[in-house]
């Protein structure tokens, strides 16, 4: 079937769907999900996560037909909800890894203070700081632990704030990712 023909069917599909037609809906389904899922992995780079926000973007066409404009091709319509879809989480993970950085970021700051705190969590943080790279880990400790502004430590280590910002984030990064089952379970 050619992309023209298949625009066309879907076109009719879009029709039925809005007015609840289950099998004209399966069939929007079973043609378009894997092509709705390469499209959202652009964004996501996680298949289950992909799969997921795909799937609400059937179940938002499905419980809200009316929205559904036909001037479009059904097709089009359902690419906008993914793309909206991923975004939305995008954005979402980016205000959790936030909250999780001022985390890290005040642990390893009480962890330098008391380090009786956790002695599990010390430990590992000890190790994980031992084995990041050594500008990431001085870095890090020049703003975390001595508070020290990123031009200062610019300045400090003479290198440009912009590879001071790279080195931070990247230190925060891994230990994240080294922590976050630790600390949020995840």
């Amino acid at each position: 079937m050619s992309t023209m023909d298949q625009f066309t069917v879907q076109d009719d599909l879009g029709h039925l769907i809005k007015k609840h037609d289950q099998e004209a809906f399966h069939k929007l389904y079973r043609t378009s999900f894997n092509k709705l899922q390469q499209y959202a992995m652009r964004y996501l780079y996680d298949w289950d996560d992909a799969e997921d926000l795909v799937q609400d973007a059937f179940l938002s066409l499905w419980s809200h037909p009316e929205r559904y404009n036909e001037t479009q091709p059904v097709f089009y319509y359902l690419l906008g909800i993914v793309k909206n879809n991923c975004l939305n989480y995008l954005r979402s993970l980016n205000i959790q890894y936030k909250h999780q950085d001022k985390i890290i970021e005040a642990m390893l700051f009480s962890s330098v203070e008391d380090p009786e705190i956790d002695e599990d969590i010390h430990e590992r943080l000890k190790y994980i700081l031992e084995s990041l790279p050594e500008k990431q880990r001085e870095v890090l400790l020049l703003h975390v632990v001595e508070r020290k502004k990123v031009r200062e430590i610019a300045e400090q280590m003479d290198i440009a704030e912009t590879t001071v910002k790279t080195h931070f984030q990247r230190a925060l990064a891994i230990l994240r990712n080294n922590l976050k089952f630790v600390l949020f379970g995840i």
